[in-house]
């Protein structure tokens, strides 16, 4: 009986402790997604770079032979930045239609997350799968796997 009550009152305190992680974990893997989409289709290389691990973390990146890939390669997120950032910066009519779908967050332990996201640019919608980690109480993408629909 103690025993079972003991049980009861940990779980009353630690399942709140637990969710309040979890709802803070997912705010902050949110707000890094965003980062990346904003500072992608915004051309900003800051925003960029607060979403993104790029001391050593790649992307995986489709390899096409005609039109079906034969594999992927690894390319640094170090290399990708300036290059997503310095590219033409987008009109406002094509801006307006750019849409950001987060489809799936799954969050193990607060310390690695996976997600789904659909991002159209223009005429363009890429299906993201993203690895993240808890870096220095940072939530930071650290692979990053895609296809164009």
């Amino acid at each position: 009986m103690i025993k079972t009550l003991l049980l009861v009152i940990i779980l009353t305190i630690s399942l709140p402790i637990i969710s309040q992680s979890r709802t803070d974990d997912l705010t902050l893997i949110t707000t890094t997604i965003q980062n990346y989409y904003n500072g992608y289709i915004e051309r900003d290389i800051d925003k960029l770079n607060t979403a993104f691990d790029t001391e050593y973390e790649t992307m995986k990146v489709p390899v096409d032979n005609k039109n079906s890939s034969k594999g992927y390669k690894n390319v640094y997120f170090k290399d990708l930045i300036p290059e997503w950032g310095n590219r033409e910066k987008l009109p406002e009519s094509e801006l307006n239609n750019c849409a950001l779908h987060i489809l799936n967050i799954d969050i193990e332990a607060g310390n690695i997350a996976t997600a789904k996201m659909s991002m159209k640019v223009g005429d363009v919608t890429y299906i993201d799968i993203l690895s993240l980690h808890n870096i220095n109480g940072a939530w930071k993408i650290t692979n990053k796997i895609y296809y164009v629909k």
